[in-house]
């Protein structure tokens, strides 16, 4: 019997808020479906290949498990190969192969005899969070991609040991995938001789425009505000560094047990390892959240200029407003970064943050490329440039 086919029928914000499929009508295909996420354009996508290939099986990638893949489909679980996966792109002729990802909506083929299954086609992805690998502040050159079409990422961190940098990047990340970031700050029932409202002023002066809330996963306190990002037809992702509460807020939001729990160890303020992989789960409002293993380090990818714009938003009006066209924001007169931070408009710390992730990645862009750091500085002008714009219209009141 082949032992890589199917398995058991077992299975362990509004902006980009995406419309839940009637999946529940008694005359859709795929009923099943909608606990795991379903909506109407993944629906139609869905159908729209299915009419010229009717023996391909859709489903959701719930965990990748070696050269395996764990799929939720509509009446039974599948462990599928992907060797030869591949974007599902409206023009066939298009190939791009894919390497699926939890979250991923993928189409399968079912093994004959003792064939395995295997996935042939991956939807395209409304959104995906990658990062790059950092290990003892070396890069080790390649990105990890952590999951795809997610609309609200929780960025957890203890309130015990909040961490203002390493929350920036995180925010980055986020605003890089597509999806939109949310800070949770867990813990707070640990919390002495500080308030909590003070440690969610710090994290709001580090993600500005981003919704901050302080819970306790284990007294509940604070955690139901966090159910609007889990409607029918979102998916949630938690990530945060090991023994920060992820796996209790888990157990909260799912309302039963469903992942072991751990501590920050006192000696060296680190956690161990709860959740040993991502996988995706099923919430009982109909929405579905990917629970992630600690990660220890944010690496930043090539291509994240807008995501550092929209992180650093405030920093961003000022560029281009100096008296010289390629000030170097380090004294030269007349710089309207500086004269911010003298004046108290912009935070020192904050602007060392921008500079050094706009370091990353332009490095991680121009490493192996002749003349890309020249476009990369161009890029990032005209970006500039644009937000000004924006912004201006904003306060105006859109009148021209």
């Amino acid at each position: 019997m082949n032992n890589i086919s199917r398995a058991d029928n077992t299975s362990a914000h509004d902006d980009i808020q995406e419309k839940p499929s009637q999946a529940a009508s008694p005359s859709n295909d795929f009923a099943n479906l909608q606990q795991y996420g379903l909506t109407d354009a993944v629906l139609e996508r869905i159908a729209a290949i299915r009419s010229k290939d009717p023996g391909l099986v859709p489903g959701r990638v719930a965990r990748v498990d070696g050269i395996t893949t764990f799929v939720h489909a509509d009446s039974t679980d599948y462990r599928a190969v992907s060797t030869f996966a591949r974007i599902a792109h409206e023009d066939e002729s298009e190939i791009e192969p894919a390497q699926p990802t939890v979250g991923d909506w993928v189409l399968i083929r079912p093994g004959e005899n003792e064939d395995p299954d295997e996935i042939e086609l991956v939807l395209p992805r409304s959104s995906l969070l990658v990062r790059k690998r950092v290990m003892r502040g070396k890069e080790e050159g390649d990105e990890q991609v952590l999951a795809a079409n997610i609309t609200t990422v929780f960025i957890v961190q203890a309130a015990t040991y909040f961490n203002t940098a390493r929350l920036e990047r995180e925010v980055a990340l986020v605003w890089g995938s597509g999806a939109v970031p949310v800070v949770v700050l867990s813990k707070t029932d640990l919390l002495e001789g500080v308030d909590a409202s003070e440690i969610v002023k710090q994290a709001q002066l580090a993600a500005p425009g981003v919704d901050v809330f302080a819970v306790s996963g284990i007294t509940g306190d604070g955690v139901d505000p966090l159910q609007q990002f889990t409607r029918a037809g979102s998916t949630a992702v938690m990530i945060g560094a090991s023994g920060v509460g992820k796996s209790t807020l888990v157990n909260h939001l799912m309302g039963h047990e469903v992942m072991d729990t751990g501590d920050i160890r006192e000696s060296d303020t680190r956690g161990r390892h709860t959740t040993v992989t991502r996988q995706l789960l099923p919430l009982p409002g109909g929405g579905v959240l990917i629970d992630t293993p600690g990660i220890r380090t944010i690496g930043l990818v090539g291509g994240s200029e807008d995501a550092l714009a929209k992180t650093f938003s405030e920093i961003e009006q000022f560029l281009g407003q100096c008296r010289f066209r390629d000030c170097g924001h380090v004294g030269e007169p007349g710089c309207a970064i500086a004269e911010a931070i003298k004046d108290g408009r912009l935070q020192a710390s904050r602007f060392e943050s921008y500079k050094r992730m706009g370091r990353e990645i332009e490095h991680d862009e121009t490493k192996n490329t002749p003349g890309a750091k020249t476009d990369h500085q161009r890029r990032m002008r005209i970006i500039a440039k644009s937000n000004r714009q924006r912004s201006n219209l904003d306060k105006s009141g859109g009148s021209s």
